[in-house]
């Protein structure tokens, strides 16, 4: 606010003041602006005190830019600013007005110069002790950032500021930082904390009696609950906020509100009077020279007029819009200006034309994501609805029979932020490069992560700092330059840049064969099959490391149906261990795997790189010309090409130590955890399983930290969680806490291999963008090149006898993702007689564990059931329910083992609960049949195909 003048009889322009607050009051800012002009030349010429004169036309500034002139207000308030020059007594007041100029920048699209002028009053303020002044103006300056797209810097400041504007005595100072604070919230897509701060703003406005504040704090409430679809209460907080604002006759809110309501208008089909509303506040704004409101309204205008069928005019006021926006240095507004320009060529017919728009708008979204700097706020920010350009592309690309471009589209429009983010982590140093340009770029690397972390926390008020950043950023890009031409693929990866055809290809050149010896000169054939599902069908893209441009397959399969399909498998999982088969087996799924059989021979290895749902199916257990997939080739996962190149890029090629962590905390013992781990152990040789205190979450954390102490191969072997809430909060449970994927996300794993045998290790939240946020990401982020995850809750006993044989396949020289199909293919053909021998040999392991040893006996009893062998598997729950080394719900399984065994030797009824069916009574043999020990224990693919190899097959 401008220093309070004090008024003396004296002077002659004091009328004038007087009668200029009477009419602020009163909601005529242009009859006050009139009588602050007067009063400031009475002041010039009476030659008042140059404070008095700045002070004055600071007033005539925010009289000015609530009567909407805002170049008009520009000038007064430059002039305000250059009366007091470099007068060291009025630093506060210089400040201050500063802070107010840069209000009327930002209005008029000045975000740069705005920014400047909030930092350096800020930086005064501080320096002046004005505490409150300070914190008015770090607010205006996480707005002008804001305003840029760095909404993450933003918050930070809004965040760093919070606590010293609640303990400020002024309400509508509090009311402005949460204002702010909501309206970055809305901007990431979060509407509940958004409503909330809008409506805590409110009141704290309303306590002041700022009505100003108060109608911008009622019209965001109305933005949010539009946006959430209760249409109705939105319209009410528009009006609400219109009637003040045309009460104090403020010009810019008084158009914010017609555009608003415009909007409602047009959503209820009543057009002409949306029509009506939009030009009204365009003329307001345009009077003004608001151009960021402008850019909202001819946006506005251009979508009603396509709605309209009159295309040329639609065309016209983006193309104004653009215009306008490209001025603003806002990356996100140029983004969603030019995916409406490309929506109209689309409608035109004009496809190439449209493809350039749709290009233009992807490289604007670019600009947009590295605007934010934290990997939560990208994720966030980019809705469905932000993220059409890519797709549309994919679709263009496929019109204008360019299918090597449809393909580069299809992957980049999945998991964006995760590439951008391994772009930043350790990567082999490219041969021929010099070593002192690496160091530098390393170096620079380091210290850029450092300021980004500063910014992340508020450090945006800094100018030191910002100018910093923004030289090491500079520094940086100059670095990849000079490396360019002596390693283009390192830098590529770096700048985190989409993969051509040439590039994806490039991924599929040969490598040794699965079957071939060891020394051999056999080779295997890569496939790629890259999925890309839209709300109408589902395209399946074929390459190979040969071809000319990749196979396109449209399958009639909508996203809708898969992830129908995807939610009746996981609810069939979720009861109990049997009936998956059924689902993989839909003719929907089928259809989609079908073309991967006419691409790939049997024997060659496939790479498939699902999208939305298809994260969630074992897409290699789906059946291909009449068996599983995993049956004819090995298959590995990945979340996109592009993740592919960085896993290759981080291949190891060595497998001489492991590390097998089998340590759950001791409230949820895991019965088949240390056999697991003896077994893997043994597979590979004898390597180190360490006691529960060295394998903590401490400890294991202090030992990942320390540089050449990490194993090539890492295998966890106990309870796994997914925290569906905060998927980074998911993670393994350990003696001594849980080890989440927040936590592995910190780490550098220089290893060749992490597997994670536990329960729903696989499972990721997918967010829009296909961006999977879970433990696989973090473990990519770490660097391990592979990893092997579960998709759902595992069976203790089939996971132990399957890892024994994946680990001795890759002892002996196969690759992991051939491992792990002989390993799968081993255990489907697993009978009852296979498993009891398995147990009952690891009974000896187990003699000093009395728990572990019950859990075995159990597990046989459960396989005596199942095999129908009612008598003994009767006497051995019999012997179970009396044992005190059973936990309560083995205990209850015991009991109704027992009770099944009896009633089948009692009724004649044979049991369905096998090791691959369900809990309820089947005609069939009874007690009076022989007992059948041939059959298979583990057929259904709940038991086989949990794990999927995620990144490098080899």
């Amino acid at each position: 606010m401008p220093r309070r003048v004090r008024v003396r009889t004296g002077d002659s322009w004091t009328p004038h003041l007087a009668r200029a607050r009477r009419r602020l009051a009163g909601g005529r800012p242009r009859d006050a602006a009139r009588e602050y002009r007067q009063a400031c030349r009475l002041a010039d010429g009476g030659h008042a005190d140059p404070a008095v004169r700045s002070a004055l036309r600071q007033w005539l500034g925010l009289a000015l830019q609530k009567a909407g002139r805002g170049q008009e207000a520009l000038r007064a308030l430059t002039q305000a600013c250059e009366l007091l020059g470099d007068d060291p007594g009025a630093a506060e007041q210089y400040a201050r007005t500063l802070d107010t100029l840069g209000l009327v920048q930002r209005d008029l699209g000045q975000l740069a110069a705005a920014e400047e002028s909030h930092r350096q009053a800020l930086d005064l303020l501080r320096r002046a002790g004005a505490r409150e002044g300070a914190v008015r103006a770090a607010v205006n300056l996480a707005v002008a950032v804001k305003d840029q797209g760095r909404l993450t810097e933003a918050r930070g400041l809004l965040a760093d500021i919070e606590p010293a504007a609640r303990d400020c005595d002024d309400p509508a100072l509090l009311g402005h930082t949460l204002l702010t604070l909501g309206l970055v919230h809305e901007l990431l897509n979060e509407p509940a904390p958004a409503e909330r701060l809008a409506r805590q703003a409110a009141e704290a406005y309303r306590a002041a009696g700022d009505r100003e504040g108060e109608a911008a704090a009622t019209h965001n409430v109305g933005r949010v609950l539009d946006t959430r679809g209760r249409h109705a209460e939105a319209m009410e907080c528009f009006a609400t906020s219109l009637t003040i604002n045309l009460e104090i006759g403020a010009e810019l809110g008084v158009s914010d509100d017609l555009g608003a309501m415009a909007s409602l208008f047009q959503l209820a089909g009543q057009d002409e009077e949306a029509r009506r509303l939009h030009e009204r506040a365009l003329d307001i704004q345009r009077r003004a020279g608001y151009r960021r409101a402008v850019v909202a309204t001819l946006c506005d205008l251009g979508l009603l007029a396509r709605d309209q069928d009159d295309l040329p005019l639609a065309r016209h006021h983006l193309l104004e819009a653009l215009r306008e926006a490209e001025t603003l240095a806002d990356p996100h507004t140029v983004y969603e200006t030019r995916v409406l320009l490309a929506e109209i060529s689309m409608l035109e017919e004009d496809y190439p034309q449209a493809r350039v728009a749709y290009l233009a708008a992807a490289e604007a979204m670019g600009d947009a994501r590295r605007a934010l700097l934290d990997e939560a706020d990208a994720v966030t920010y980019f809705t469905e609805s932000r993220l059409d350009a890519p797709g549309m592309l994919v679709r263009l690309s496929l019109h204008l029979r360019d299918r090597a471009g449809a393909l580069e589209w299809a992957d980049a429009a999945r998991g964006q932020e995760l590439v951008r983010r391994l772009a930043w982590t350790a990567l082999p140093a490219p041969p021929g490069a010099p070593e002192t340009v690496l160091a530098e770029e390393a170096e620079t690397r380091r210290l850029l992560r450092a300021q980004e972390a500063d910014l992340r926390v508020g450090g945006s008020a800094d100018a030191a700092l910002l100018t910093d950043y923004r030289q090491t950023l500079s520094r940086l890009h100059r670095l990849e330059d000079r490396l360019a031409e002596l390693a283009p693929e390192y830098v590529s990866m770096r700048r985190g840049e989409r993969l051509g055809w040439n590039a994806v290809t490039a991924l599929l050149t040969s490598a040794p064969s699965p079957d071939g010896p060891e020394g051999s000169d056999a080779m295997a054939r890569l496939v790629l099959a890259e999925y890309h599902v839209t709300d109408h069908e589902t395209f399946v893209f074929g390459v190979t490391a040969d071809a000319p441009e990749p196979e396109v397959v449209t399958v009639d399969v909508t996203r809708a149906e898969l992830r129908e399909l995807a939610e009746a498998a996981g609810d069939t999982l979720a009861r109990d261990r049997a009936g998956l088969g059924a689902h993989l087996a839909d003719e929907r799924l089928v259809r989609l795997l079908a073309p991967v059989a006419r691409w790939a021979e049997p024997g060659d290895v496939v790479y498939l790189v699902p999208h939305d749902s298809l994260h969630l199916l074992p897409l290699q257990a789906v059946p291909v010309e009449g068996v599983p997939l995993i049956e004819r080739n090995p298959v590995a996962f990945v979340p996109s090409a592009s993740v592919l190149r960085h896993c290759q890029a981080k291949r190891k090629a060595r497998r001489a130590s492991a590390l097998i962590v089998a340590a759950p905390p001791a409230e949820h013992p895991l019965a088949f955890a240390r056999e697991q781990a003896l077994a893997v152990s043994e597979a590979l040789g004898g390597q180190e399983v360490p006691a529960a205190a060295d394998a903590s979450r401490e400890s294991l954390l202090a030992r990942f930290a320390e540089p050449g102490r990490a194993p090539d191969i890492v295998h966890f072997a106990t309870h796994g969680v997914f925290d569906r809430e905060d998927p980074m909060r998911s993670g393994i449970e350990l003696a001594g806490g849980r080890l989440t994927a927040a936590d592995i996300l910190g780490l550098r794993l220089d290893v060749d291999l992490v597997t994670l045998a536990a329960c729903e290790t696989g499972v990721s939240q997918s967010r829009p963008g296909d961006e999977l946020i879970g433990l696989t990401r973090a473990l990519l982020y770490a660097g391990a090149p592979s990893a092997l995850v579960a998709l759902w809750r595992v069976d203790e006993l089939s996971t132990s006898m399957l890892f024994g044989q994946f680990y001795a396949a890759l002892r002996a020289g196969s690759p992991k993702a051939e491992a792990l199909r002989q390993a799968q293919l081993w255990l489907r053909g697993r009978t009852i007689a296979d498993v009891l021998d398995y147990a009952r040999g690891a009974r000896p392991r187990l003699a000093d564990d009395p728990r572990a040893l019950a859990a075995v006996r159990l597990e046989e009893a459960r396989l005596l059931l199942a095999a129908g062998d009612y008598t003994v598997a009767a006497g051995l729950f019999r012997d179970l329910v009396a044992c005190p080394d059973l936990d309560e719900e083995q205990r209850q399984g015991a009991e109704v083992g027992m009770l099944q065994a009896t009633l089948v030797m009692g009724t004649g009824m044979r049991t369905g609960t096998g090791t691959g069916s369900g809990t309820g009574m089947s005609a069939g043999s009874g007690a009076g049949a022989a007992p059948d020990f041939g059959v298979l224990a583990f057929a259904d693919p709940y038991h086989w195909a949990p794990f999927a190899l995620i990144g490098d097959w080899l």
